[in-house]
């Protein structure tokens, strides 16, 4: 698959619009739903390049009051990703560290783990 073709999503009279800013399709795109929205994107972009297929991306372009409360939630999103991401770091961390110096078993009990699952932690690489 080539790159994607992205187009602007709008919500207008109660279908879904698509629209190319790009002009690498012309017209606009109309749909019930966004999964609908998506399969006929992804249905054209086969017709019109069977070889080299390019991917649908959609860019929403909403109401203000609705980008701004989707826009806080992919914000927290990320960062609830990131702290995840961390915590499992210090988890390998922590195990390692912990069972350096007791067995598994009371490491467990101090991380709030199971035995099992610091175990994994410890010889995770």
């Amino acid at each position: 698959m080539s790159k994607a073709i992205t187009y602007v999503i709008t919500y207008e009279r109660g279908r879904w619009v698509s629209r190319c800013p790009t002009g690498e399709t012309e017209g606009v795109g109309v749909a019930g739903s966004l999964s609908q929205m998506e399969r006929d994107l992804a249905q054209i972009h086969a017709w019109a390049w069977p070889e080299d297929t390019p991917g649908v991306e959609l860019v929403f372009d909403l109401p203000e009051d609705l980008a701004g409360v989707v826009a806080e939630y992919h914000r927290e999103k990320e960062l609830a990703e990131a702290h995840t991401k961390r915590a499992a770091e210090l988890a390998v961390k922590v195990a390692k560290t912990l069972t350096s110096h007791w067995s598994e078993p009371d490491a467990a009990r101090v991380m709030g783990l199971s035995k099992q699952r610091v175990h994994q932690l410890k010889v995770s690489v």
